[in-house]
């Protein structure tokens, strides 16, 4: 009763002096009404400050005492985005990491609206914990970013404590957020992080990048290529980015002066100025910096199939030639990725055998081995038996190619080629 009989004097009036008597004469300034509010909740709704402090200087007890929705008066505050309240509040030393129903904190509260007055007295606490996830796994930093709050992901990325690359519960980072709702600022500030993590997949397994061309965003793009993003990630359903693009019809971007990178790609199909930010122009952009054409997808499609007109899907064949076999056994198709190069010129099985330290195209040095789906290949990976993937391969045939001793004792002809083995040879592995 108490609850209610304060908010009528707290909205019409202001009443201090009514509240200051009602707790003289023994009302329970911790009582809740049916909706679980307090006094205190009622009157940081309303912001009246002076109600707020007479309530504060009677001890309150319960400053932790939460609604039905389990927000305290201090989630209550941040939400309504009353700044001198919230200080007052913070004098009292209430819990400031307890989260309500959904396991939002009073920070993720001012992240989400955006109050960088607020957040900046949130972080001046010691033990505010600047990581804490709600129940789908979401920071305050990812709520900064999925609302493109510029004032405040500055704020929260100067802590040090601060975990940028966090990972919700489908995967995606706070950088993935900004990336996702296309808010250009917050991922340009993002990416001068020297600690972004800009290749982590979410449960879609697109990167970044990957989100970034199913936007049609191309200043990130750019954004992104340039902070090294990998262009050869694929998704879930292996298309890599030029699958994406060329889907698209056309790109947009907020800086308008990043569209004139793109007027001689334009230039070369032979297309109006006009035509610049189609989704085959990017295309082309992305496959300059190493993105491949002929990477089929789990449909077994290439990028270059689905370029529907054929004239032009002519003019990129010329620009981009279909890859040359493997340049060891001049059989398989290469499929491993140098880096930081980029080059495609070993199949996985020569590429096994070969200690190589610098791509035999550029002769610049090998830092990492990709395979076709993005991921690394590691010392145990490529000298894995390609039939029972569990022993190491010691076995090679005349056609070049390997397996253990024990698969390969049952084998007439190879698994792989198909050619009768005339001669197997075991060898000794380092």
């Amino acid at each position: 009763m108490l609850c209610l009989l304060c908010d009528v004097y707290i909205f019409f009036s202001h009443r201090c002096d009514v509240v200051d008597l009602m707790v003289s004469k023994g009302a329970n300034i911790n009582s809740g009404d049916h909706f679980g509010n307090t006094p205190l909740h009622c009157a940081v709704e309303k912001n009246c400050e002076d109600v707020v402090k007479v309530i504060l200087k009677t001890r309150v007890k319960e400053m932790n005492k939460a609604n039905n929705n389990g927000g305290t008066p201090l989630h209550l505050a941040c939400i309504k985005g009353h700044k001198h309240i919230v200080g007052h509040l913070l004098k009292c030393s209430p819990d400031v990491n307890l989260g309500d129903i959904t396991g939002f904190t009073p920070l993720h509260e001012v992240c989400n609206e955006g109050n960088a007055e607020i957040v900046q007295l949130l972080l001046k606490l010691p033990n505010i914990d600047v990581n804490r996830a709600d129940k789908d796994g979401n920071s305050p930093l990812h709520y900064a970013a999925y609302r493109g709050h510029i004032d405040t992901v500055p704020l929260l990325l100067q802590q040090p404590r601060i975990n940028l690359n966090m990972v919700n519960i489908t995967g995606n980072t706070p950088l993935h957020m900004a990336v996702q709702k296309q808010h250009y600022n917050v991922v340009a500030l993002m990416l001068s992080q020297g600690n972004v993590e800009m290749n982590m997949k979410n449960s879609d397994k697109l990167t970044p990048l990957l989100q970034a061309i199913s936007g049609g965003h191309f200043g990130m793009i750019h954004n992104l290529l340039s902070h090294g993003a990998d262009i050869n990630a694929v998704d879930n359903n292996d298309n890599n980015c030029l699958h994406l693009a060329v889907r698209k019809e056309a790109f947009h971007s907020e800086d308008e002066s990043l569209g004139g990178i793109l007027d001689e790609y334009c230039t070369k199909l032979e297309l109006s100025l006009e035509d610049k930010l189609s989704g085959l122009v990017v295309a082309e952009y992305l496959a300059y910096h190493g993105a491949n054409f002929y990477h089929e997808n789990k449909q077994n499609q290439t990028p270059m199939e689905l370029i529907e007109n054929a004239g032009l899907r002519e003019k990129m064949q010329t620009f981009f030639p279909p890859p040359l076999p493997c340049k060891w056994c001049e059989e398989n198709k290469p499929t491993i990725t140098f880096r930081p190069c980029g080059h495609v010129v070993l199949c996985e099985e020569c590429c096994s055998k070969i200690p190589l330290k610098r791509c035999p195209e550029c002769l610049l040095s090998i830092t990492g081995k990709y395979g076709v789906d993005g991921s690394q290949c590691d010392a145990e990976s490529i000298y894995t038996c390609t039939i029972c993937m569990e022993q190491r391969w010691n076995m090679v045939f005349e056609c070049g190619h390997t397996t253990c001793k024990e698969c390969g004792n049952q084998l007439d002809r190879c698994h792989l080629c198909r050619k009768r083995i005339e001669r197997k040879i075991i060898i000794k592995q380092c």
